[in-house]
């Protein structure tokens, strides 16, 4: 007869052991989850922000309204200038392949406007405009794929 209560405490034990390594577990990999979706996101955001502040600075250069004798050398520099290199290397650490991806056509992208930029071209050109336009559509490509993720 002892033996049948040691032998039934001990399955209970263990059971409950059992349990409440399962729960532990599962709280774990729910946290776990939720801090790389924040990286991810911050990651996201940081690359978002840094392509939004290249364009603004672009459009503000081609319009003119930021016209000192420095402008076009400004619109040379500004990937590097508003971090949207360094910002894409961090999303190529917690994005999932297709982001990356986007995210790397729309650096291309960003680039060709720059360019068109740099060279001195006026916003409303046929040049400037088609460079705009398409960084625009794939940006927003891009931040339609990342919201799909989060």
């Amino acid at each position: 007869m002892e033996w049948t209560s040691l032998l039934g405490t001990s399955v209970g034990a263990l059971i409950a052991l059992t349990a409440s390594a399962l729960t532990e577990r599962r709280r774990w990999l729910r946290e776990s989850e939720r801090r790389t979706l924040d990286d991810r996101r911050a990651a996201y955001v940081a690359f978002l922000n840094a392509i939004a502040e290249a364009g603004e600075t672009l459009v503000g250069i081609a319009r003119g309204h930021d016209a000192d004798a420095t402008a076009l050398a400004r619109a040379a520099t500004v990937l590097r200038d508003s971090s949207v290199l360094s910002r894409r290397l961090e999303l190529s650490l917690v994005a999932d392949e297709q982001i990356v991806r986007l995210a790397e056509r729309t650096v291309v992208l960003l680039r060709t406007y720059r360019d068109a930029v740099a060279r001195g071209a006026p916003f409303a050109s046929d040049e400037v405009q088609h460079a705009r336009v398409a960084f625009n559509d794939q940006r927003d490509a891009l931040t339609r794929h990342m919201r799909g993720t989060l």
